[in-house]
């Protein structure tokens, strides 16, 4: 009986201590993804078919940025990106840019629109998200407007207890040259 008794409480103990713990998911911050970029691109339809060229990427660990090849004024360069968590939801995007020195702009899908919240300002580059979403994509498009070198920054913003993450792009610009297409007989 007393082997009985000490066995039952040892269980109530143990259900307990293991309550206490809880059952929560782990944590993770959400992540930001992207495709190549691509220079002056051509579609047909929706479907990139090709460009002029694909920029290359490296990573700047004194400016924790990721700097990008040169382009030139009026190209225009896209990229798809993917604003993602792993199991809390999608609070925030923020695209931001230098509108004097950049056009941007980012065709959103009405399936996204429906799921932003109306302090949403997309035209700024703010995205608010309803609850229940934890991943969003869509191409990003930009041209310089200037010389010199332009900075872009992506965020995304969720629910868990790491909540933000963002990566700085710094793209260098600078004016085509055009030869002397002067004709010598």
């Amino acid at each position: 009986m007393r082997k009985s008794f000490i066995f039952i409480v040892l269980v109530v103990i143990s259900t307990i201590m293991v309550g206490c713990l809880g059952y929560d998911e782990p944590q993770y911050n959400p992540a930001i993804s992207s495709s190549s970029f691509f220079v002056n691109p051509v579609f047909e339809g929706d479907s990139l078919v090709g460009a002029q060229d694909t920029l290359g990427i490296s990573y700047d660990a004194d400016d924790d940025t990721y700097d990008l090849d040169t382009i030139f004024i009026g190209d225009t360069v896209v990229f798809a990106t993917t604003f993602y968590t792993y199991n809390s939801n999608l609070l925030t995007v923020e695209l931001k840019w230098e509108k004097d020195f950049m056009n941007l702009w980012y065709p959103l899908t009405n399936d996204i629109t429906k799921a932003l919240r109306d302090t949403s300002n997309i035209e700024d580059g703010k995205l608010y998200f309803e609850s229940g979403y934890n991943r969003v994509s869509f191409p990003i498009y930009f041209t310089p407007k200037v010389q010199g070198g332009l900075n872009l920054k992506l965020a995304v913003e969720s629910d868990s207890e790491f909540p933000i993450s963002s990566v700085s792009l710094y793209i260098p610009a600078k004016e085509r040259v055009v030869a002397d297409s002067t004709i010598v007989e």
